[in-house]
């Protein structure tokens, strides 16, 4: 393990290390307010210092492990399952699927599409403050979201923005969405790692250095998490659709300019 370590680390440099260490500091701050935004602030910003196949294969791992504090935290563990069964049954139909087409999709688009939707529902919910998913509608709409989520999260680890326009949608309050988040990423993030696994893109050297930055996205996190305490529902509502309609703008420019 410790040879994978050095050479992976070996073949990054100093300074990129210091810099993939930065970034995962401040992804956390970002998940520790919103409670997702980790895997999308990363995926963002390493493939300026790391190539793609090496930050998909970090984020697969930090991606499960930093959601289990967040789920275990939120000491809802049993009522979050209960209420949103439906969205893991769609993660485990959408993973493999996306997983089977990550080298025939072509990413951009798909990125640029997600960013268009986030856009467009920020939108509309900004616009009507009462556009909600019905509660009868709740349960398929959540299959249906845990399904796009695996298919965009296996080709991407972009999946915040899917879970966060579903939870908003069915006006969840942040603790629930805090804890149905910390579910939703814990189990996507295993599936999404073992299909990582399986295709080559994670190995034994590339997991120990996501260990590694683990610890600095927990302290992000904690950060972000007593900030994040400070605000009212609304203002916290409000914050989050600020932040999805700039995440969503994100994708955008990154697949027109081939980020």
């Amino acid at each position: 393990m410790l040879p994978a370590i050095f050479s992976v680390f070996s073949d990054i440099g100093p300074t990129a290390t210091v810099a993939i260490l930065t970034i995962f500091l401040f992804g956390g701050l970002v998940k520790g307010g919103l409670g997702f935004g980790l895997p999308l602030v990363t995926i963002s910003a390493l493939p300026l210092v790391v190539p793609i196949d090496l930050a998909l294969g970090i984020n697969s791992v930090v991606l499960p492990l930093a959601n289990v504090f967040q789920y275990v935290q939120a000491r809802m563990m049993r009522e979050t399952i209960v209420r949103f069964w439906p969205v893991l049954i769609g993660l485990v139909i959408g993973v493999p699927i996306g997983a089977a087409l990550v080298s025939a999709i072509d990413k951009r688009l798909l990125l640029a599409c997600l960013g268009v939707f986030v856009m467009i529902f920020v939108a509309l919910t900004a616009l009507n403050p009462r556009f909600r998913i019905p509660d009868h509608l709740a349960r398929p709409v959540g299959g249906l979201t845990g399904v796009i989520a695996g298919f965009v999260g296996a080709l991407t680890t972009t999946i915040g923005p899917i879970f966060a326009v579903y939870m908003v949608g069915i006006g969840a309050e942040r603790r629930v969405m805090v804890s149905a988040f910390g579910l939703f990423f814990l189990f996507s993030g295993i599936l999404i790692a073992g299909s990582f696994w399986t295709i080559g893109i994670l190995d034994a050297g590339r997991a120990a250095v996501a260990v590694i930055c683990l610890p600095i996205a927990l302290i992000g996190m904690w950060i972000g998490n007593r900030l994040a305490d400070r605000l009212t529902a609304d203002g916290f509502r409000r914050l989050i659709l600020v932040i999805l309609f700039g995440l969503g703008a994100n994708m955008v420019l990154r697949a027109w300019f081939g980020g």
